[in-house]
């Protein structure tokens, strides 16, 4: 299983544009084939710090899902709504 953390630290005049672009995203991903969890969380302590959770079944769903026409307009997007870079960290479990 392949399992994704994506940290967004978006600007606070950028945070309904990146939640109307985002939450359509996690909508659909959700019914990607290969997708066993994707979901969106803010910290408590830092508005507008998101971090997404992403477990995939294989490297092949996590790439096809990488073409999802959603997923690449946000990271377009993202230098425009981002505060601070965003931090991705990729981990694989055996199952």
């Amino acid at each position: 299983m392949k399992i994704i953390q994506a940290d967004f630290y978006i600007r606070n005049d950028k945070r309904e544009a990146f939640l109307a672009d985002i939450l359509p995203l996690v909508a659909a991903a959700r019914l990607e084939e290969g997708c066993l969890r994707y979901d969106l969380y803010e910290s408590v302590e830092k508005k507008n710090q998101f971090i997404m959770i992403e477990n995939w079944k294989s490297q092949q769903a996590v790439a096809k899902h990488n073409q999802n026409p959603l997923l690449i307009n946000l990271f377009g997007k993202i230098p425009e709504y981002a505060e601070k870079k965003t931090e991705l960290m990729m981990t694989e479990k055996e199952e």
